[in-house]
């Protein structure tokens, strides 16, 4: 009994010093992936003079100052509602649009369809720089050139093989006998997509989507080249004006920029993480 006993006891303090060498291994990722947004905030909270005298101690006295100077110069709440704007319209088209193609594709046999279905998922591995001249001139000829729509037009469509990618996996795997239930019901071909097949598959909607959002939100390609005017520019675009030497006469004025511009997207993940985390656990168990 007593070699059984040691060898249990061994591996008790294997796994014991596996979990703390793993914990120690997250907690340092951890605060390697922090440090610069916690730097970023403390930075934006100190005076100038503060940041020049002790540029990396926490500020003695936090001040908002820079954050509403950063609101009026670069006006801020324009820049807000443009990106607002592109993410929320982009997101929902995009979702519609890739919602038809993937119960299309995963609850039919389509001659072809996988290889279909690759071809468009070839999409997701385009740079942008390889599509936007040719975006360029569609856009002008439509005259959705410097227009919000035309924006949200590309983003939706850059989106849409990620989308099907997701919504197909996870509608293939909703059982059939729900389908076929429905149809002896009276259930058209929209019905069942409508009433049975959109309602299951919310979870992956929530994946796709916030991912999405917060992508698009971050986005600064497409919207630089797509977009003049300064009225429409989003926030990735605007904080360019930062740069100048007047906003620029201080650390503080563009890390509270910074950190106005990804409250948003931080908010979002936290209030949605938890439908991201069920939509992924359940397209990982189910068939």
């Amino acid at each position: 009994m007593a070699p059984i006993s040691n060898t249990l006891k061994l591996g008790r303090f294997r796994l014991n010093l596996l979990g703390i060498i793993y914990f120690v291994i997250a907690i340092t990722i951890l605060i390697i992936w922090l440090y610069p947004l916690f730097l970023t905030l403390s930075t934006s909270l100190k005076t100038e003079i503060e940041i020049l005298q002790s540029p990396l101690a926490l500020p003695k006295r936090p001040s908002f100052d820079a954050f509403f100077k950063t609101w009026e110069l670069l006006g801020f709440g324009s820049l807000l509602k443009n990106s607002l704007i592109i993410a929320s319209g982009s997101v929902f088209i995009g979702m519609v649009l890739s919602s038809i193609p993937a119960y299309a594709f995963s609850r039919y046999q389509i001659p072809g369809g996988d290889v279909i279905f690759i071809l468009l998922l070839t999409g997701m591995m385009l740079p942008q720089q390889t599509v936007i001249i040719p975006l360029h001139e569609i856009l002008r000829r439509l005259g959705l050139l410097d227009n919000l729509f035309g924006l949200m037009i590309v983003h939706a469509a850059y989106g849409m093989p990620f989308n099907m990618l997701v919504m197909r996996g996870f509608m293939a795997n909703i059982p059939k006998e729900l389908e076929s239930a429905a149809r002896v019901d009276g259930c058209s071909d929209f019905g069942v997509y409508r009433h049975i097949i959109l309602p299951l598959t919310l979870p992956a909607f929530a994946v796709a989507g916030t991912l999405n959002f917060i992508n698009i939100w971050n986005e600064f390609f497409f919207a630089i080249i797509l977009l003049n005017s300064q009225s429409n520019y989003p926030v990735t675009v605007g904080m360019i004006t930062i740069q100048q030497s007047r906003y620029f006469s201080a650390w503080n004025t563009p890390a509270a920029a910074l950190i106005m511009a990804q409250l948003p997207t931080i908010l979002l993940y936290l209030l949605a993480h938890r439908y991201i985390t069920q939509g992924i656990l359940a397209g990982a168990v189910k068939g």
